[in-house]
């Protein structure tokens, strides 16, 4: 029987940046389930993230992310509020075509915002946690969100200091991750399965 239990998730809002420093990560490798969950931590203190705006073409989106060599990115609105996350693997991905085909348009009329993850979709848990945590408390808390990230908030200022990515989860710990989202018709069990095929 599995002895790692999930952490305490609230959905995701508000969020800001850090401005203090983090405990820094070690150097990644094939993790062990019961190593300390900060060594995936992504840390957007020592590695902050960049932003593209809402309204961005998804070519343009890409465009950033390859030059940045970045994997995933913030999508802020007109006000710089954080409203999503763009990745490179959702990008590529055949959900952009599926969004395409929902919307009645072609691939290159898409914006971020029609295909970004929105944080309000997103779960967060406090960074005390990752600090008291090991890998598999991760793993089992991503797989019963069941979403692409697991967002860091600081305990004192709620602001966002880190994330976890399911695709580095996948990679590192060398394991099958199942995340269970919910859905409301087949098309959505369609576009899941092949998303996580393609990762």
């Amino acid at each position: 029987m599995n002895a790692f239990t999930t952490l305490k998730t609230q959905p995701a809002a508000n969020l800001t940046f850090v401005t203090e420093q983090l405990p820094s990560p070690t150097n990644q490798h094939l993790l062990d389930a019961n190593e300390p969950a900060l060594q995936l931590m992504r840390n957007l203190v020592l590695n902050p993230i960049q932003h593209i705006e809402l309204g961005a073409d998804i070519d343009e989106a890409s465009l950033i992310l390859n030059r940045t060599h970045h994997k995933v990115s913030f999508v802020i609105d007109a006000h710089n509020n954080i409203v999503g996350l763009i990745s490179k693997a959702r990008i590529g991905s055949r959900y952009i075509l599926s969004i395409a085909d929902r919307l009645n348009c072609n691939r290159k009329d898409l914006n971020v915002g029609d295909v970004m993850i929105p944080i309000q979709s997103l779960q967060q848990i406090s960074f005390q946690q990752v600090e008291q945590s090991n890998v598999g408390h991760i793993v089992k808390t991503v797989e019963q969100s069941g979403a692409d990230f697991l967002l860091v908030i600081d305990d004192t200022n709620s602001s966002f200091v880190g994330y976890f990515d399911l695709i580095d989860l996948a990679k590192i710990c060398g394991a099958n991750i199942n995340t269970v989202k919910p859905a409301n018709k087949f098309s959505d069990i369609v576009d899941t399965l092949l998303h996580h095929a393609e990762i």
